[in-house]
């Protein structure tokens, strides 16, 4: 259904292609980003507060958004990374319920800006043909011209440190009584910190803002008594993070590493391992996944742009995606890392991949048990030593 109210405005790629609607949400135009597309067909407040959507204009697949409205309490972050939203129908009306706005008034407050009546399916093909663009959101009274220079100009700067500008600033604490876990945040869902207090630990969550391009402090990590660490999803290429690649290399064999997204892709490298840009990335709630080590497929929640390239030195490859077979998660016993390039803690399944955190912290449990007798062994040889000396 056609809006008449909302005014003329128009999506302008970096190769030329313009796309009509109309505009909705907020911010000031031109905005111009990365533009991808998601196939998901709920979900879409979640989506624009997953800071892994940093510099990027998500075009929704499914025809009609935002007919249950948005909720405070269904965010993944207080802010929206997102650069904009490209839809077919946004839903003037909703599911009531107490605290529910529009996903417009949304887009207004988080300073979101979109179009809609886009023929999204002709701009989904696009890139799926042409691979991910830049592209720029403009009024109608901005030309065609100036809107295709705003997206070329977008997409001759790259990407760049993303994570720098969706990583937490403070540190973190929630208690346990189970044990100790450290998530290093380059932009972590809060879905991701949910999932991991269920297991009954104590979290702390380190930001990933140190002078290095996306270190942290592992010293903090190293010297904290965790049973393990979690590498959380974020935003961009992780060759753009040296840093917290070179954090991460501290950490190999001192202490377990369970990375998810963009943390699978940075541990992937630390260990040795490459990664590559796919061509229009894995957004959406129904990404199958194969499991190796029982033969199940599970249906996953996705988001990103880069994929690990191949084996990872010295570890196993435990899932794998049935749509193109890139790499979806690895293992390594030493040193002690598991990762999985998809949200376990998501729910399309709805709860097909959750055990994955449950079965990581009873391995992590196994192992430290079957080290405590070697660790007391050992002190008990320095106590011996010291009075015969």
């Amino acid at each position: 259904m056609m809006s008449t109210r909302r005014p003329r405005g128009r999506l302008v790629l970096a190769d030329g292609a313009v796309f009509e609607g109309r505009l909705v949400g907020g911010a000031s135009l031109p905005a111009a980003a990365e533009v991808v597309f998601n196939t998901s067909m709920t979900g879409y407040q979640e989506i624009l507060t997953d800071p892994s959507y940093a510099g990027q204009i998500i075009v929704m697949t499914y025809p009609q958004i935002g007919n249950y409205g948005a909720h405070v309490d269904d965010d993944e972050k207080s802010f929206s990374a997102a650069a904009g939203l490209v839809v077919r129908e946004l839903s003037a009306y909703f599911s009531p319920a107490p605290g529910r706005m529009s996903l417009e008034a949304f887009m207004i407050e988080r300073d979101v800006p979109g179009l809609s009546d886009v023929d999204t399916r002709a701009l989904a093909l696009h890139i799926r043909t042409r691979g991910a663009i830049a592209g720029a959101i403009g009024p109608a009274s901005h030309s065609v011209e100036e809107l295709l220079a705003a997206a070329k100009s977008r997409e001759s700067l790259g990407g760049g440190d993303l994570v720098a500008g969706v990583a937490g600033r403070k540190t973190g604490r929630h208690d346990g009584i189970t044990g100790r876990v450290a998530v290093v945040d380059f932009g972590v869902k809060e879905s991701i910190v949910s999932a991991v207090r269920k297991l009954g630990v104590e979290v702390v969550v380190l930001p990933a803002r140190g002078s290095r391009r996306g270190g942290f402090d592992e010293r903090a990590i190293l010297d904290g008594g965790f049973d393990f660490v979690v590498l959380s999803n974020g935003p961009g290429d992780p060759a753009d993070v040296p840093g917290a690649i070179e954090s991460v290399e501290c950490l190999l064999g001192n202490v377990p590493v369970f990375g998810i997204c963009l943390g699978h892709q940075i541990a992937a490298r630390a260990m040795g391992g490459r990664t590559f840009k796919l061509k229009f990335g894995h957004r959406g709630a129904n990404q199958p996944v194969k499991c190796h080590r029982t033969g199940r497929v599970l249906i996953t929640s996705q988001n990103h742009s880069y994929a690990v390239d191949g084996g990872v030195p010295g570890a196993v490859i435990t899932y794998s995606n049935l749509n193109d077979g890139t790499v979806e998660g690895f293992s390594a016993e030493n040193p002690f890392v598991e990762c999985v390039q998809f949200h376990p803690e998501a729910s399309p399944g709805p709860h097909d991949a959750f055990h994955i955190f449950e079965n990581f912290f009873e391995k992590v449990r196994s192992r430290n048990a079957a080290l405590r007798p070697h660790a007391v062994a050992a002190a008990a040889e320095r106590t011996s030593d010291a009075q015969t000396v």
